[in-house]
């Protein structure tokens, strides 16, 4: 969806009107203490506004309604949709919770309205006790009713991690607990893109990206095939996923390997797998996941699987073999908090409900007990000659095509070069023929190349 086709604030704007009419008319009920027992007639004739535009929140809204069962009552849309309503208002329109601020203010419902201050904030947050106080008041039934229905974990705006409640101290009712919304469906919601979490010692992943389409990437028919099957399942598994024989059968998350030598395309594989789907990749940083203290690895983990839940993303452990390499015999208290580690690490992969990719120099490094669980191993082997002749024609095009054509073969024959060394001979012959304004890649110069490429290799020329 392009953002300029999002009109972004139109429904949350009537949204809000619909909430302030059901404040107001909630507000009565806090003039004097008198019962207050609200009905399920009071939600039924609150009925919120119909949603047209082609915006993320309308999108949110009609997946909520898809999502409703038979028997479910007819008041539900109206506790959701205020529930949604109310935490977006913290962020757009905090001025609708002025009537609660005087009240507040005046000692008046302290304990009926819920709510909270924040350090330095003099207005008003919204808690689930205000949610509550909106739609059932006195009515312990229908209390129990909605609570049972929205702030259960089952309930999408809950499992989906649109919506949770601040913890509060061990003797406080959780539902005193500020309405939060998330980092992600802030962006989504009031911003209309995706939200992409900036790298840092918390969340040690970085969102990667290719200008590249699958055409640039030359890899063996084997290896095309297996990477096809990935995107077929990005494309299928919500579809999948919502047949309920399929969801019986199989878990709702995909493992893939990557194995090769490094430089034969396993990161640029996993960067058009995202750009393919439209969906965000994050590489994992490995030398800040690892940790030598005892459980901060696990805790380091422990944050991306927990950010990442629930979420459309794609996550890639580049060099995963130091990580999720093979258990070793239990000989030290080190060795034992290292296989700790590693179930730990199958754990949350097993149960991770999107698309994990693992790069490994060698399949034989991996622990079996990983290797039994991917759904696809896909090797990326040191590209053939045919596929190097592919590479170097590709690179080597116009002004820095190669004079000796001869010699350009000898080299394709001769050795064996992965795709990003390819590159980096390309680099220094553009950068070379440029400098010395030669017209194209001369002889001395496209030698040179190669040689230095070898060389970093310890390759015998």
């Amino acid at each position: 969806m392009k953002e300029e086709e999002l009109p972004l604030f139109a429904t949350i704007e009537t949204d809000i009107h619909w909430a302030k009419e059901i404040i107001a008319q909630r507000c009565e009920s806090l003039n004097g203490y008198q019962e207050d027992k609200v009905t399920e007639d009071f939600l039924l004739n609150n009925y919120p506004p119909e949603v047209a535009e082609t915006t993320y929140y309308s999108q949110l809204i009609t997946s909520l309604s898809d999502a409703h069962k038979v028997d479910d009552p007819a008041w539900l849309p109206v506790a959701e949709r205020l529930l949604l309503t109310l935490t977006l208002a913290s962020h757009v329109c905090p001025t609708l919770f002025e009537p609660f601020s005087y009240f507040q203010a005046q000692g008046i419902g302290i304990n009926r309205v819920g709510g909270v201050k924040s350090n330095g904030l003099l207005g008003f947050i919204p808690t689930g006790e205000t949610v509550l106080f909106l739609l059932a008041g006195e009515n312990v039934t229908l209390r129990q009713q909605i609570i049972r229905k929205i702030f259960d974990n089952t309930h999408p705006l809950m499992r989906m991690g649109v919506i949770s409640l601040h913890e509060v101290t061990h003797n406080l009712s959780r539902f005193h607990g500020a309405l939060i919304l998330s980092d992600e469906y802030y962006s989504l919601l009031v911003e209309g893109r995706p939200f992409i979490p900036a790298f840092s010692q918390s969340f040690p992943a970085q969102c990667i990206d290719t200008e590249e389409s699958w055409d640039d990437l030359v890899v063996g028919s084997q290896t095309r095939f297996a990477l096809e099957e990935i995107n077929i399942w990005l494309k299928e598994k919500k579809q999948m996923m919502d047949d309920d024989h399929v969801n019986r059968k199989i878990k709702k998350g995909y493992k893939a390997l990557f194995y090769g030598p490094s430089g034969t395309g396993k990161t640029m594989a996993a960067s058009l797998i995202g750009k393919e789907a439209d969906v965000p990749v994050f590489r994992i940083d490995l030398s800040l996941v690892v940790s030598k203290y005892i459980g901060e690895t696990e805790k380091n983990l422990a944050a991306i699987f927990d950010k990442a839940e629930n979420r459309n993303w794609v996550l890639f452990f580049d060099e995963a073999d130091a990580l999720f390499g093979k258990r070793t015999q239990t000989s030290s208290a080190n060795d034992r908090y290292a296989n700790q580690e590693v179930s730990y690490l199958l754990q949350r992969v097993e149960n991770f409900n999107g698309l994990v990719i693992l790069s490994s120099n060698l399949k034989a490094n991996m622990d079996s007990a990983f290797t039994r669980r991917f759904q696809t191993m896909i090797k990326f082997p040191v590209p053939s000659e045919v596929l190097r002749k592919e590479l170097f024609n590709r690179a080597f095009q116009g002004r820095y095509t190669i004079v000796n054509t001869e010699l350009l073969d000898k080299v394709v024959k001769k050795y064996e070069l992965t795709g990003a060394e390819i590159n980096n001979i390309f680099r220094y012959c553009a950068m070379m023929t440029l400098h010395y304004g030669h017209e194209k890649v001369t002889e001395e110069i496209f030698t040179d190349g190669v040689i230095k490429e070898l060389r970093k290799k310890g390759k015998a020329i």
